[in-house]
């Protein structure tokens, strides 16, 4: 999400999120909210978590008893994931006793409301901590946003990389990483000048981010033409299938660039993966995804070098 994307969000830009087993306990609190906000409804804690991985709502009300996963046992496993961790959620609870009001903080909740719901009190509480979003949100992008490119940068990379490493090593799931480089930047600058060089940046980075499916998958700026596509739970063929796909798209641009031998804007990859029960450290990893990526430029540019066999794609048909 690019900052003037984050400064320009209102309520009715926002969701929410309903977690209940009860059906007409789902459309009582859609009825509440439908005229504030957009709403989504599921009926289990695991419907949940499935949502949140491919869509992140901006709030989420969450029925405390349910069966199989609880409110408390759902929220928490949201809290176990980095990408996931910090979306709000508000219980909705039939008991008003102190010791399940300490429960529901210490699952990680930031308020709740009491069944049977009152309109005007949940109303008043939903968009509260939605403003609230909102105005971290802003925050978070102004902190962690490269301005340029509207890519996370470096200070992101070091708060959010530790925590998949983390992640990785408790779910045993791989972790890849793909450095991307435009490639002859250089020249491009030098024929075409810094304004259009920055547009490019821009576009490029804007047309990786947006492909990018999953709201874990995450693209970081780590230089001045290189950037690094961060993705969870992602083996060495996902990874690869991703980085064929974004090539693809970077070269259908068609960005000029009389200096390629493409006669277009390109990108060349490295990957590099790190497995839950290997020894690598994270820096190795990254000088790793880093030498591929040479490996690739001197390989011909627009395409990618991966291990553990130099297994080398290109995506040069495309100029057909």
């Amino acid at each position: 999400m690019y900052i003037d994307d984050v400064g320009q969000r209102t309520l009715a830009d926002c969701s929410v999120l309903i977690v209940d087993d009860q059906a007409s306990s789902r459309l009582v609190l859609e009825t509440l909210l439908e005229d504030t906000v957009t709403c989504i409804a599921v009926s289990s804690g695991q419907h949940a978590i499935d949502y949140c991985e491919s869509h992140v709502p901006d709030l989420i009300l969450m029925d405390v008893s349910m069966p199989d996963l609880d409110g408390h046992e759902t929220t928490k496993i949201l809290r176990s994931k980095p990408a996931l961790a910090n979306i709000p959620v508000m219980f909705v609870t039939s008991s008003s006793s102190d010791d399940e009001q300490t429960k529901c903080w210490e699952s990680g909740c930031v308020d709740f409301v009491i069944k049977p719901v009152n309109a005007c009190t949940l109303r008043n509480r939903v968009k509260s901590h939605l403003q609230h979003k909102l105005r971290n949100d802003l925050l978070e992008q102004l902190i962690y946003i490269d301005k340029l490119t509207g890519a996370y940068n470096r200070h992101y990379l070091d708060d959010y990389l530790p925590r998949l490493v983390k992640e990785g090593a408790r779910n045993i799931s791989p972790l890849s990483l793909v450095i991307f480089d435009v490639d002859h930047f250089k020249l491009y600058n030098d024929m075409y000048g810094h304004l259009d060089g920055d547009s490019c940046l821009w576009k490029v980075s804007k047309t990786i981010n947006e492909a990018l499916m999953r709201p874990m998958d995450k693209l970081v700026r780590i230089g001045g033409e290189e950037f690094l596509a961060i993705l969870p739970n992602t083996d060495l063929q996902g990874a690869i299938s991703v980085t064929e796909r974004l090539l693809k798209l970077v070269y259908d641009l068609n960005i000029a660039h009389a200096s390629s031998e493409f006669s277009r804007v390109t990108v060349s990859a490295g990957i590099a993966v790190k497995e839950a029960n290997d020894n690598k450290t994270i820096d190795f990893v990254m000088l790793e995804a880093d030498k591929n990526l040479y490996s690739a430029k001197t390989s011909g540019r627009n395409t990618f070098y991966a291990p553990p066999r130099a297994n080398k794609s290109s995506v040069k048909s495309y100029s057909a």
